[in-house]
């Protein structure tokens, strides 16, 4: 039985005007996957963090009116704009009834929000200049860059502006991404400390996000460079950190990466970073971007 594919909502009206200034706007299929906005309905792959692959709204929005295979719109969020965005899964029911609990989120920061494509999500944008770290658990997810959200223009409740909501966000993360204390006892491995950023930078490795970790110092969900091997090359799932000792771990959530540890992440890419050869990778994939 063929599936029935259902193309995204977007209603431009209700659309804030501030939103869609700029080239900071991709088109997407149906799985949400970027796509560059072309108008004769080319498929070209976006990414976030590449504004060479972002256009304007009109061009967006023209390629998804006038090609059916398009699903939907989305704008990026940029690291060195005010913007905010939060994303909150599975919040409304069968019968458009929206959870208690994301109900007092929107009320608290009484900015933008609208229904997801799927529409049993929301998505809340803000003005939070002061933010720098994104954050990421089930059910809730807050970002200040390097991500795009899909815009269907269907407000929950009412229109609102965007509004500047630094402290009120400020709140919500303290409470929602408590950090966590825990004794790790005496350190009693190797003293060389690695500049974790520095590895990831030489080695090509792309930083998706920033997560939240109550036991690491910094965390970074990443592209994983077996991600050839992954089940529909699903590039999420795979992080890697520091303490504050200095210990350093990598994992992948993957089947095929479940053994993978940072022993073997540093030794895969240790060629490219201190020899400036190519990874040993073999199949296809195993380019790193």
């Amino acid at each position: 039985m063929d599936t029935i594919f259902t193309r995204f909502t977007h209603y431009t009206m209700n659309v804030p005007e501030e939103l869609k200034s700029g080239d900071v706007w991709v088109t997407c299929d149906e799985y949400k996957v970027p796509l560059i906005a072309v108008p004769n309905g080319a498929c070209f792959a976006a990414k976030s963090t590449d504004p060479d692959t972002w256009r304007s709204y009109e061009t967006a929005l023209t390629t998804w009116t006038e090609n059916e295979h398009i699903a939907g719109i989305g704008r990026v969020i940029i690291e060195t704009e005010a913007y905010a965005g939060l994303d909150i899964d599975d919040c409304i029911d069968d019968q458009g009834q929206l959870a208690g609990w994301a109900e007092k989120i929107i009320d608290r920061l009484d900015s933008y929000s609208e229904i997801s494509p799927s529409l049993t999500g929301a998505k809340i944008w803000v003005k939070a200049p002061e933010l720098t770290t994104s954050y990421k658990k089930p059910g809730l997810e807050i970002y200040c860059g390097r991500r795009y959200f899909t815009v269907t223009g269907l407000p929950v409740g009412e229109p609102r502006p965007i509004v500047g909501a630094s402290d009120e966000l400020a709140a919500i993360i303290e409470e929602e991404f408590p950090k966590v204390d825990r004794d790790r006892g005496e350190y009693n491995g190797p003293r060389r400390v690695h500049n974790l950023e520095d590895f990831l930078e030489r080695a090509q490795i792309e930083i998706l996000t920033i997560a939240s970790d109550g036991a690491a110092e910094r965390k970074y969900s990443i592209l994983c460079p077996w991600v050839h091997e992954h089940s529909d090359g699903d590039v999420s799932g795979t992080y890697c950190g520091q303490y504050e000792n200095g210990a350093l771990f990598f994992h992948c959530w993957h089947s095929h990466c479940a053994h993978r540890r940072w022993r073997e992440f540093k030794e895969h890419l240790s060629p490219m970073v201190y020899l400036g050869r190519p990874s040993r990778c073999n199949g296809k994939g195993g380019r790193l971007r």
